[in-house]
């Protein structure tokens, strides 16, 4: 009995049938199978991430860094902090930090941001007009600038063009004497009397005809 012939590891001599890819050679994964790495999705999706806004918390185990001010001051109120080493050996034994952020602001100023009282609350300058869509995909705005230029050339050529006022120079200069040339055309004198070589003869049609004469 013939046996079933045994696949071939060799892509060369794998058939190639027309309008479809080369078969593979190594053993693959079922049909239904999904290739490459399974993505863990922490359930926010792009729609919530643009409409929303996510402000900055600050990292409560985080620790400001010192207030140097506030340490001297408190080392000048106890009136025994001269020298320099003496006050290096007051900050070594006492302490202050910064605030930073809200709590600063409360500590300060006493004063609240418009946002902590309402979530809705936009900063900055409030915009114009909305710009209708329809208006934009139709390219309405062209139109309507064509038309405008078209009525700004009609009115320009319906008007009146004021004419041009001659002065008495621009009248002299437009009409100027011919100067009449007396002096005969450069000759050689070896040439001065020598007749031309070409004649102009009038024929029955009154065309000219040109012809050579030979002396």
């Amino acid at each position: 009995s013939v046996g079933m012939p045994k696949k071939t590891t060799n892509p060369l001599l794998l058939p190639i049938e027309v309008g479809k890819p080369r078969p593979s050679v190594m053993d693959l994964p079922p049909t239904d199978h999904t290739y490459g790495i399974k993505s863990n999705l922490d359930g926010e999706s792009a729609g919530d991430i643009l409409s929303s806004w996510k402000e900055h918390r600050p990292n409560a185990a985080a620790i400001p860094g010192r207030d140097f001010k506030t340490l001297n001051r408190m080392a000048i109120m106890t009136g025994q902090v001269i020298t320099s080493s003496q006050i290096s050996d007051f900050r070594r034994d006492h302490d202050a930090r910064l605030k930073g952020g809200h709590e600063r602001i409360n500590s300060i100023h006493g004063m609240q941001l418009p946002s902590s009282q309402d979530p809705l609350f936009s900063y900055g300058i409030k915009s114009g007009d909305r710009v209708p869509m329809d208006s934009l995909l139709t390219n309405q705005y062209l139109k309507d600038y064509l038309a405008v230029q078209e009525s700004k050339q009609e009115n320009h050529q319906s008007r009146k063009h004021i004419p041009v006022m001659h002065t008495k120079a621009s009248l002299g200069h437009r009409f100027v004497e011919p100067v009449s040339v007396e002096s005969e055309p450069f000759k050689l004198k070896k040439f001065l009397r020598v007749p031309p070589r070409l004649k102009m003869t009038s024929n029955a049609g009154g065309q000219t005809d040109r012809g050579y004469t030979e002396n």
